[in-house]
């Protein structure tokens, strides 16, 4: 292995995810006790579900949505001034949220403080994490999103307490104190891997965007986020309506963390041997199922068999939720490799924000119009039938591209495209005939690979940079089996 990659799978790469997971458990954590204030702030503001989800609806749109910005800035500064400003936007717009006189004045200092701050470190957090690792690259990132399940267990009774002690407002300053403290222990675990050369990520990105796995996975990920934060939004609002004692409501929403861990780590575990783009597509097809069982409880009068059923729709949710959010990540760097990967993951986390913004608000004012929650819950569940449709036909094989940075001793590209290889002999490589397959131009891609390359890039390791030479891989995304030229072109 080259020594500008001796980082990989290292120490310091896990105490990183630790630090990254603690970053990401107090954002998470503190926006989603929200809905533990949420019905004391509407009660004296005097709003419906509407108005005051969509101050939770805002922050999550700009959490997700600042990643457009935020994964360009963490390829070119790193981390630690993303946290930094982030941290410092986060905690303010929080101590400021308990100030306000007015609703309107929360979509500004709670979306823009919470929402826009967190953004800036959440997805480079990711980025950062797949960047330490090749071999555990699943568990690692299963860790980091860990935090977000850790941060709405422990959050959620967290500031259901300190609001029957202190009240919204001093909660909120009660739990900026709180993120700011997680946010300076993990600034000093958190450390950017050694810059290693790979090439030309602007090229690289440019190419990503214009491949269908890659729309793919951003309009499931609109799909998720419209019903996943609409219901994370509303879950204990709509279990209170539906004659849930307080507590009690506040618990579903520690159980849907507890059950994300679950999800997160037994997904990611899975990963490489039954592969991670397949367990994307499980962990999606849950969501239908969890509000198939949300709705029946709409119908059920029993309190004691409400809140059974309940139970059973916050755990398959958190599975689902979590699973889904915890392999986002390495399965982006599977089918797009490592070249850019915070720009990738910002375009596709802020595509998740679009839904985010649209969930919580769909949700609140559809319940307030109706004067019942049932039509909301199935609204959202039909959003996320939708979501398994369009991810469901997606390629699990990683995408060949142009931009291919590979080991020492791989084949010139030749002027004109080979045969479509049926074994494992190739004549040419796989990027040009899949970029072929795509309607480029052999010849002009052929050129492209064949430019000059840097010593560090001759010399970096085959499995950290995919995708690799047809005859170069020896998994498919976990099964191990060989992948020809004939197959890639197939997954395209």
């Amino acid at each position: 292995m080259a020594s500008g990659s001796t980082h990989l799978d290292s120490a310091r790469g896990w105490v990183t995810a630790c630090g990254a997971a603690l970053s990401v458990m107090a954002a998470f954590g503190t926006i989603y006790s929200f809905n533990a204030f949420a019905k004391s702030m509407a009660d004296e503001f005097g709003t419906g579900h509407g108005p005051i989800s969509l101050v939770f609806g805002i922050t999550v749109f700009l959490f997700f949505g600042s990643a457009l910005v935020s994964g360009r800035l963490y390829d070119r500064f790193g981390i630690a001034p993303l946290l930094i400003v982030g941290g410092a936007m986060f905690c303010g717009g929080l101590f400021a949220m308990s100030q306000i006189s007015v609703l309107w004045h929360g979509y500004v200092l709670f979306g823009v403080g919470l929402g826009f701050g967190g953004g800036l470190f959440n997805a480079p957090l990711f980025a950062l994490t797949a960047m330490w690792f090749v071999r555990h690259r699943a568990v690692a990132q299963g860790i980091v999103a860990t935090g977000s399940g850790l941060g709405t267990m422990l959050f959620a009774p967290l500031a259901q307490w300190l609001l029957e002690v202190y009240g919204w407002r001093g909660g909120m300053k009660a739990l900026a104190v709180v993120a700011a403290g997680i946010f300076a222990v993990a600034l000093f675990m958190i450390k950017r891997p050694p810059k290693m050369d790979m090439g030309d990520a602007k090229r690289h990105v440019s190419l990503v965007v214009r491949t269908a796995p890659f729309w793919q996975m951003a309009a499931a990920g609109v799909f998720f986020t419209v019903a996943v934060i609409g219901s994370l939004g509303s879950v204990v609002t709509f279990a209170q309506d539906d004659g849930v004692p307080p507590r009690a409501a506040v618990a579903l929403f520690t159980i849907i963390g507890f059950t994300s861990i679950v999800g997160r780590m037994a997904l990611t575990s899975l990963a490489r041997p039954l592969g991670s783009v397949r367990l994307l597509k499980i962990a999606f097809f849950g969501l239908p199922v969890a509000y198939a069982v949300w709705y029946t409880t709409t119908r059920v009068s029993s309190l004691e068999a409400k809140f059974v059923l309940l139970i059973v729709f916050a755990s398959i949710l958190g599975v689902s939720y979590g699973g889904f959010v915890a392999l986002l990540g390495e399965v982006t760097a599977h089918l797009f490799g490592l070249v850019g990967i915070g720009a990738v993951m910002g375009m596709l986390f802020f595509t998740s924000g679009t839904g985010a913004l649209i969930g919580p608000p769909l949700m609140g004012f559809t319940a307030d119009a109706t004067g019942g929650i049932g039509l909301s819950i199935a609204i959202s569940g039909v959003i996320a039938a939708v979501g398994v449709v369009v991810l469901l036909p997606m390629t699990r094989h990683p995408i060949p591209l142009p931009t291919y940075v590979g080991p020492p001793g791989a084949p010139p590209a030749p002027s004109r495209p080979g045969p479509l290889a049926p074994s494992h002999a190739v004549e040419m490589p796989a990027q040009v005939v899949g970029a072929a397959s795509n309607g480029e131009r052999p010849e002009r891609l052929a050129a492209e690979m064949s430019r000059p390359q840097s010593e560090a890039l001759r010399g970096a390791p085959p499995k950290v940079f995919w995708p690799v030479l047809a005859d170069s891989v020896d998994d498919r995304n976990g099964a191990a089996v060989p992948v020809t030229v004939a197959d890639l072109a197939r997954s395209n």
